[in-house]
């Protein structure tokens, strides 16, 4: 837009295109002209046509840069053009249009990397090396005997870790290959069909770090009939385990912070997004752990979908105090 263009865009829309800082709808409020000296705008922010690039490392920062309604602005003329069509929305509604045309650009590039991981993850199955893809998902452990007790040692901490009682599913190598392991006694695994193997000193166990995952944590807790009850409440809502963002798993922390409680109730938060929805789960629940009989049960799950949609699953082994 030319200075003389803009002299006639005065108190009308515009848009500013802020570069990197996104673009806005404008109104265009005055003109700095000044003899020899490239023009200059003032402009009144009414709307949001784009956000700011946004950077993994900073994006709490880059998305403070989203400047605000009323917010004015002066700038080189060369950033401003005429809006081409009428803006009949506000500056929450046209932010939210912004973040979600974001969220979708990155919905595809994350489709279209996975789309090409799944073609590298064929080739690498072709030429017998996919186990390369998956070396930096485990920690690896040596097994150790000090005194009376075994321990797994980590290497590169340098850190003796009790095994017994130890709650995570191990991989052991067996005639080359590595496969599921659950810790016994001693240097005793038990894998697939209820075979025992017997590792020695020093011998070399993993775990897989999504076992650490406090969403993955809890869907290992959940007795098999509750974890049915979730799944299928997923299913019904066309999303699964792969569409969870966040786990605020207190019942973990519970268990972490009491080694003498035995009884336990509150609430995890969990959230779930795909193309078409968002959703919050709330996982109602409670526990009673039993030395003598088996342990009391009960899961409620909540959902709630951002356009209203709700859904109730339950599994109790008895009847809830509520």
């Amino acid at each position: 837009m030319n200075r003389n263009e803009a002299k006639q865009h005065i108190g009308k829309h515009v848009v500013l295109n802020h570069g990197k800082q996104g673009t806005y709808i404008a109104i265009l409020k005055d003109l700095k002209l000044k003899p020899n000296v490239p023009w200059r705008a003032v402009v009144e922010i009414i709307g949001v046509q784009s956000i700011p690039e946004l950077f993994h490392e900073t994006v709490q920062n880059d998305l403070d840069k989203v400047l605000e309604e009323n917010e004015l602005i002066e700038c080189p003329g060369t950033r401003i053009e005429p809006l081409n069509e009428p803006f009949n929305s506000n500056y929450t509604k046209s932010l939210a249009l912004a973040l979600k045309e974001k969220w979708d650009q990155i919905q595809e590039q994350n489709e279209q990397t996975e789309t090409l991981m799944n073609y590298i993850q064929h080739e690498l199955r072709r030429l017998k090396c996919e186990n390369l893809l998956f070396e930096g998902n485990f920690i690896y452990y040596q097994l150790v005997k000090k005194g009376n007790q075994f321990f797994i040692y980590d290497e590169q901490k340098k850190e003796a870790l009790s095994i017994d009682g130890c709650p995570f599913e191990f991989e052991i190598n067996v005639n080359g290959n590595w496969v599921p392991g659950i810790y016994l006694h001693d240097t005793t695994f038990e894998i697939y069909g209820g075979k025992q193997v017997e590792l020695q000193h020093g011998s070399t166990v993993r775990l897989n770090k999504t076992q650490f995952d406090p969403y993955q944590i809890l869907l290992n807790e959940l007795d098999e009939a509750s974890l049915t009850a979730l799944e299928k409440a997923l299913s019904k809502l066309g999303i699964g385990h792969e569409h969870s963002v966040y786990c605020h798993n207190s019942l973990l922390m519970q268990l972490l912070n009491s080694f003498e409680n035995k009884d336990f109730s509150g609430v995890n938060f969990i959230s779930y997004a795909n193309k078409n929805k968002q959703y919050v789960l709330q996982h109602h629940y409670e526990r009673s752990l039993k030395d003598d009989r088996p342990d009391v049960t009960y899961d409620r799950f909540e959902f709630t979908s951002d356009t209203g949609e709700r859904l109730l699953a339950t599994y109790a082994t008895q009847l809830s105090n509520e």
